[in-house]
């Protein structure tokens, strides 16, 4: 048995191990010193619901025992433990109601759920579909690739559920990996789709994106305020191929590169929804009004300009990339307008801005080509184009590296054409972290070129920083910060669930960071579910870190000076006004719940 002064000693030797532990955690030292009235109690109030509802409402306790089957894991598995978030949890609640500042990762088509897109798509008599194969039999559903596009009122629609559907004359077409012009008018294609299958309810009865909008309460949200949609049988099938599921993120045989392939189809069967002069003009103010009840104050999206056009609404004229952003203009400035008029105007006074994004796979001419018009769309919206990025799964060629001459031109000509065009790119989105070298070279990490070219202002997950102890010290010297998406990152197989997340590695190295939902459309999730996870996800979390990283995210936006400090002004009035509203409206749960006694060391 040690003497009491040796235990004296060891209990003193950890009191301060603890204290300096303590102190590198406190990433959010500066929201802490910042007081705002109430904000300590309702950070108690939360801390309290968080650690009764990891043992009353999720239960997965330390036993000996086999959990039951309802058992889950708080910070488990996102999408399995959905369901129970957001009827069950009041830490949710609060989650949903927390002023969330600046959403500065978000792709452009990815705000709005599939339903709003298909009740439009409903109006479009030359809303066409087409397939990767013919669908001729039940296993032909799972594998077919589906993409939409507006084309000409006058074009044939062939049929998708022929044996001849990839046939021209007597030959056969090569897949590549679509059959060119073999379009199938939309309104048929679910005619017959009905007529096949729509009796058949074990087709979509295990997808979970499907039991949002239950019929029993009117059926989906409609995107133009027209009362309830409710999907046919053939829209609800489409949904499953634009929202990943429980299945497909988790299955057992599921693989990092397999969940990117069905992200990546997904993200091209929404692209022909959205990407035409009708839902073009009003996806804007739909977008902001989302934001505005998410509780996000300005957002900038990332929308990707490769292809230079978009159809109008009767698939034969074109609007260029130029006419898109004044469309993105034009909307913006019409959600101010009617934020005005009602006295609203604090609750989205900044509007967007754009991120120009173009993919790491073309060859360096059409590089160029993309840098020029990025350049070229700067100079024609000086006030909407903000950045740069370089986007697609990292674990495919080519790394930022291998632009590293464009990339060093491009800035050389906006510093002589005086324009402010930051590079904010995906980097880090990996678990190889070689960016797509086929030899698996580490150094060809995005992360070196992320932190190496100048004007790197914010990158894109991060995910990866930690294997780097080096690279951590230069992003703290460049003040760069980390544009964090947990929800992605798990869904994408790159960590099981939140709680194996990085993110408190890196804020406790000092990594500024904000929080971002990334693809909501395709992933379920919202920036209060984010809220949500990174408080479940480690016990470090507390309502200061929910602040600090709140007011990082309008720090470190694109706003000017004086909008940044506009916005910081705007979010502590509402955060103090969160904070009084937490108090008032669960004090007496927080009072009532009975916390276990905690051992003496």
């Amino acid at each position: 048995m040690a003497t009491t002064e040796t235990q004296v000693k060891y209990k003193t030797s950890r009191d301060n191990l603890v204290k300096v532990d303590e102190k590198v955690n406190k990433w959010y030292k500066k929201a802490a010193e910042t007081k705002i009235d109430k904000e300590e109690e309702a950070g108690e109030i939360i801390r309290k619901i968080r650690e009764d509802e990891r043992r009353t409402l999720f239960g997965n306790l330390p036993s000996e025992q086999i959990p039951e089957p309802e058992t889950l894991d708080m910070g488990g598995q996102f999408l399995t433990n959905r369901d129970r978030i957001e009827k069950k949890s009041k830490l949710y609640e609060i989650a949903v109601e927390a002023p969330k500042g600046a959403l500065l990762h978000l792709h452009f088509n990815a705000e709005l759920e599939p339903e709003t897109l298909l009740r439009e798509a409903r109006r479009m008599s030359n809303m066409f579909i087409r397939s990767t194969l013919p669908i001729l039999k039940r296993q032909d559903l799972e594998q077919a690739e589906l993409v939409f596009n507006v084309v000409p009122e006058d074009t044939v629609s062939q049929d998708i559920f022929s044996p001849d559907y990839f046939k021209e004359g007597d030959k056969f077409i090569a897949k590549t990996p679509f059959a060119p012009n073999h379009w199938m008018r939309w309104t048929t294609f679910r005619e017959v789709w009905i007529k096949k299958y729509g009796q058949d309810e074990t087709i979509t009865k295990d997808h979970h994106a499907l039991t949002k909008y239950p019929e029993s309460n009117g059926g989906f949200l409609d995107s133009s305020v027209e009362g309830k949609f409710i999907p046919d049988a053939a829209e609800r099938w489409l949904i499953t191929k634009m929202v990943l599921s429980e299945d497909e993120a988790y299955g057992p045989r599921q693989t990092v590169n397999g969940v990117w392939a069905r992200f990546n189809q997904a993200t091209r069967c929404f692209k022909g929804l959205l990407n035409y002069e009708q839902v073009y003009k009003w996806y804007i103010g739909n977008a902001i009004q989302r934001m505005i009840e998410e509780k996000i104050m300005y957002a900038e999206l990332r929308p990707m300009l490769l292809d230079k056009f978009i159809p109008k609404n009767d698939g034969i004229g074109q609007i260029s990339n130029s006419e898109q952003m004044k469309l993105i203009v034009d909307g913006v400035n019409a959600k101010k307008e009617e934020l005005k008029k009602q006295g609203l105007e604090d609750k989205f006074p900044f509007g967007l801005k754009i991120i120009y994004c173009t993919p790491r796979s073309i060859p360096k001419v059409r590089m160029v080509q993309e840098m020029q018009d990025c350049i070229e769309l700067k100079l024609q919206f000086p006030d909407l184009i903000c950045g740069f990025d370089l986007v697609g799964a990292e674990d495919r060629p080519n790394n930022i590296g291998y632009y590293h001459q464009e990339l060093v031109a491009f800035q050389e000509t906006c510093d002589r054409l005086k324009l402010d065009i930051p590079f904010m790119f995906h980097a880090g989105e990996t678990l190889l972290d070689t960016g797509g070298s086929a030899r698996q070279y580490p150094q060809n990490s995005n992360l070196y070129d992320a932190v190496l070219l100048k004007k790197s202002k914010r990158i894109g997950h991060g995910f990866s920083l930690t294997k780097h102890p080096h690279l951590i010290e230069e992003f703290k010297k460049k003040d760069i910060c980390i544009e964090l998406c947990p929800i992605s990152n798990e869904l994408l197989h790159l960590c099981r669930n939140v709680k194996e997340h990085p993110y408190p590695q890196l804020l406790a190295a000092g990594i500024p960071c904000t929080v971002n939902s990334d693809n909501p459309s395709l992933f379920s999730n919202s920036m209060s579910h984010e809220f949500y996870q990174v408080m479940v996800g480690t016990p470090t979390m507390n309502i200061y870190g929910w602040r600090q990283l709140a007011e990082w995210s309008l720090e470190y936006s694109c706003l000017s000076a004086a909008d940044k400090k506009r916005g910081l002004d705007i979010f502590r009035r509402e955060w103090a006004e969160f904070c009084a509203w937490i108090v008032k409206t669960y004090n007496t749960h927080a009072e009532a719940i009975v916390e276990p006694t905690l051992p003496k060391i």
